[in-house]
């Protein structure tokens, strides 16, 4: 995926090839190679408009997943959760819909919670000839909702199950029930049958050591449901040593070298996308969505936010000239999933963001290959018991 620069080639074609063929236009093109050059240039101050749009319709959640930057950064957005309105949507969709391929409906919260409002987004999308996809953890498919789904002129549905049965599925999508999960898949799976939908189901495994043993059962049900299954490692723990034996990930991934970047290419969600969270402000990445918020649409355009000052400060971690002297923002300055030619080291999550300075009260920063992970005063958190009982030693567990 040197070419395009990114890290998830099971997606290529049906996400990002489906959505040029289906939906491109003159000016959708003109607009996207202006995008890529500035990017392969790495131009900070971009005159083009981005060709992707991460929407995020609501910030709930049925589920405490561990990994996500809802129980990583527990008080980031506690007092600024939220809804998407329908006006600052068609906003959205007034001032960059001409330019858009895609639109990925999904955040930090659970798309199906409030599927009036994610269909209601699905179908302006739809009319305005934009690629949509939703991700679903799939526990709360009803038979109407399932027949919505697949009529509603979604693109791409993806089903997060991890797992083949309670124990296992249960250790990431904790307060999930399997069986709910399955059922919401296979209900999907039928209307889509019955209706002959256009609508790609793609059924998201996330391989652990703990669960990897069922791929092969998890490929014989997607067979059985006619669906398309993708394996990918669960991510998240890269940077912990700890944590990734607890999850069993060596030999499922290449292990990645304390202080060394996950990839090694510039940051894309800078130059070719704009992420939305559901408080109509806007994120600099979705990999920091959470905590990386840096201007409301309220205040101003959304080319404006687009090419905010901020950002263009961002994009110049990735010049490989001299740029100007002064600090960058956070957490892009410490960011470890892309190459960097300035900046300081790469760290973690918690700790790019000075999280780990506040908790430790005043304690030294250790070094980057010892730096720890930020834990609320719960051991679910990372699912890993040990590693919070040697932090957290007068805990009652």
């Amino acid at each position: 995926m040197g070419l395009l620069n990114f890290r998830n080639p099971g997606r290529v074609w049906q996400v990002y090839g489906r959505s040029v063929f289906r939906y491109a236009t003159p000016r959708k093109i003109a607009n996207a190679l202006r995008t890529e050059y500035a990017y392969r240039r790495r131009i900070a101050d971009v005159k083009s408009a981005p060709y992707i749009l991460f929407l995020e319709p609501l910030y709930y959640c049925n589920l405490a997943c561990p990994f996500c930057d809802r129980q990583i950064f527990p008080d980031a957005r506690k007092n600024s959760a939220g809804r998407l309105t329908p006006g600052l949507y068609d906003k959205i969709l007034e001032q960059i819909g001409d330019y858009l391929f895609q639109c990925q409906i999904f955040g930090q919260g659970e798309p199906m919670l409030d599927w009036p409002l994610t269909r209601q987004i699905i179908e302006k999308t739809h009319r305005r000839r934009i690629f949509t996809l939703v991700s679903t953890n799939c526990t709360l498919i009803t038979p109407q909702i399932a027949r919505e789904v697949v009529s509603c002129g979604l693109d791409h549905l993806v089903c997060a199950i991890d797992g083949m049965s309670q124990e296992t599925y249960g250790m990431y999508r904790v307060d999930g029930i399997w069986e709910k999960a399955v059922e919401g898949l296979t209900r999907i799976a039928e209307e889509k049958r019955k209706a002959g939908s256009r609508t790609l189901v793609e059924w998201q495994f996330l391989v652990h050591g703990h669960n990897v043993h069922e791929i092969p059962a998890a490929k014989h049900l997607a067979r059985k449901l006619g669906l398309f299954i993708r394996f990918a490692p669960l991510r998240g723990m890269e940077f912990n040593p700890t944590l990734r034996e607890y999850w069993k990930t060596t030999g499922l991934r290449a292990d990645t070298p304390a202080g060394q970047p996950l990839h090694d290419w510039p940051c894309y969600f800078l130059w070719r996308s704009l992420v939305l969270n559901s408080n109509a402000r806007v994120a600099r990445c979705l990999v920091y969505q959470n905590v990386a918020e840096y201007a409301s649409l309220h205040d101003m355009s959304i080319l404006e936010a687009y090419n905010h000052p901020t950002v263009q400060r961002a994009r110049q971690l990735f010049s490989r000239a001299p740029v100007p002297s002064g600090d960058f923002p956070a957490p892009c300055n410490n960011c470890s999933f892309y190459r960097r030619h300035h900046g300081g080291p790469p760290m973690d999550k918690p700790a790019s963001l000075g999280w780990a300075l506040r908790i430790l009260e005043g304690e030294a920063l250790p070094p980057a290959r010892e730096q720890r992970p930020y834990q609320r005063p719960h051991h679910r958190q990372f699912r890993c018991p040990k590693l919070y009982k040697s932090e957290h030693p007068d805990s009652a567990r």
